[in-house]
């Protein structure tokens, strides 16, 4: 269990890392273009419905982890790797619950925003954010905004479709040169 956490922790903890990693001071009107800009993207709602869409595919994601690095435990026999794997099936759902609780603390939609905005804006000037932001406010650019959660989507499960073969490929090339060790 405390395995399971510490890898989900870490994971998260990986993708959030780049994010905070932004600190430098923000002109004034690049800070207001950004914040209307985010504000035109519908981004406090993108990163709710990411939220929802993460806690819905979190517990089997959690397990699909959990399992890979049980088979990749070559000290483990079949038997072994077996239980383990049934006990984090048992675990999964309470992980899955503390976690679901993190993406639901009322202050994390604005934590997120707030480490957003120097990412656009140490990156583009007042007019081009200026020019984005009215690209997302047209028709084409609302259509745009409506259609990307689908895309991400439906471009994440084919990439996986390409890279898990690969990956799981490269996963039992390791174990082996484990075990012949």
């Amino acid at each position: 269990m405390k395995k399971l956490t510490a890898i989900c922790c870490t994971a998260l903890a990986l993708m959030a890392a780049p994010v905070f990693a932004q600190t430098a001071a923000i002109d004034p009107a690049t800070d207001k273009a950004t914040r209307a800009l985010l504000e035109s993207m519908g981004t406090r709602k993108m990163i709710k419905d990411s939220f929802e869409q993460m806690k819905a595919t979190m517990p089997q994601m959690i397990l699909d982890n959990a399992t890979a690095v049980i088979n990749s435990n070559t000290r483990l026999s079949a038997k072994q790797k077996k239980a383990a794997i049934a006990e984090a099936t048992k675990k999964v759902p309470d992980v899955a619950a503390r976690l679901q609780h993190v993406f639901e603390e009322p202050a994390l939609v604005e934590e997120m925003v707030e480490a957003v905005v120097p990412l656009y804006a140490s990156r583009f000037t007042v007019a081009e954010i200026e020019q984005i932001a009215a690209f997302y406010r047209s028709p084409v650019g609302a259509k745009m905004l409506a259609a990307t959660p689908q895309i991400v989507n439906e471009s994440m499960q084919m990439s996986q479709k390409i890279m898990m073969p690969r990956m799981g490929k490269i996963m039992q090339e390791a174990a082996a040169a484990a075990t012949a060790k």
